[in-house]
């Protein structure tokens, strides 16, 4: 390891052709932070709801439940769910349909808790921005099951979102994680972060490694696009998944002690 920090005294050998990190977003130029939805009050308004029912939505919800319930049949001690950045709730519905006994919370803004209310939708709902923190004021105190779903690359802050997840679980709980792959042209506020092994090395020092590799595909696919070097982990059979699903479960050496410290201060 000392290598890596020695000066380079020697004759300078020839600089290898550049590598490509990062991935570069299709529409990128046409975003800014401030057009995000995850920023505005109004999400999931009247304006933006009525997505909800085209047909391939439902089909997706349908494939997501799927995974879900397999992963609460492999793990049978899962009693409790929580959902981030959910929306009105669609997902949970499905899942509560096979799994009707579960304590499922979600958490997302008014607009979805007005969906979810009035349309008398099962689970418990709360509003919390989560955009740039994450207030944990009321929900249990950990977790079987969190499920991030096409959420962590809105957020401003995905770190602290991380931090308190590893805080509302315990040694037996999963997190899914649902990734998009940058090349069906999302919208992300770091670029790069959720390249394949970029993310798994973010969710690696917050305490989450991936739970015997199991990470799902999407029915959906991408435009096709090169490999990068920033996913070299990354299956062949998911470079055009317009999704990856990955299943965590927590690091048993991790130690957040500080964080705890830090938190409970």
């Amino acid at each position: 390891m000392a290598d890596i920090y020695k000066l380079n005294t020697e004759k300078k050998k020839p600089v290898p052709s550049p590598k490509t990190w990062t991935s570069r977003h299709p529409n990128e130029d046409i975003y800014d932070v401030s057009q995000f939805d995850t920023m505005h009050e109004d999400e999931w308004n009247e304006d933006s709801i009525g997505r909800l029912t085209e047909d391939s939505w439902d089909k997706r919800y349908d494939y997501e439940s799927i995974i879900i319930d397999t992963i609460i049949q492999d793990n049978p001690n899962i009693k409790s769910v929580l959902e981030l950045g959910p929306g009105p709730g669609i997902l949970a519905q499905k899942v509560l349909a096979k799994h009707p006994n579960l304590t499922y919370h979600l958490i997302d803004k008014k607009y979805a808790k007005k969906y979810f209310d009035d349309n008398n939708l099962k689970g418990e709902m709360f509003v919390k921005d989560l955009s740039t923190d994450f207030d944990t004021e009321g929900l249990l105190d950990t977790y079987d099951l969190v499920i991030t779903n096409d959420f962590l690359e809105h957020v401003l802050n995905p770190s602290i979102i991380a931090q308190k997840i590893f805080k509302l679980t315990h040694d037996q709980s999963r997190w899914l994680v649902s990734n998009p792959n940058w090349r069906m042209g999302h919208q992300y506020v770091y670029r790069g972060l959720f390249d394949f092994d970029n993310i798994i090395y973010f969710l690696k020092i917050h305490g989450f490694i991936m739970d015997g590799g199991k990470v799902w595909q999407s029915p959906l696919k991408t435009p096709p696009a090169p490999r990068l070097d920033s996913e070299s982990m990354l299956p062949d059979s998911l470079l055009d998944s317009w999704n990856h699903y990955i299943l965590l479960e927590r690091k048993q050496t991790y130690n957040n002690d500080n964080f705890n410290n830090r938190t409970n201060s």
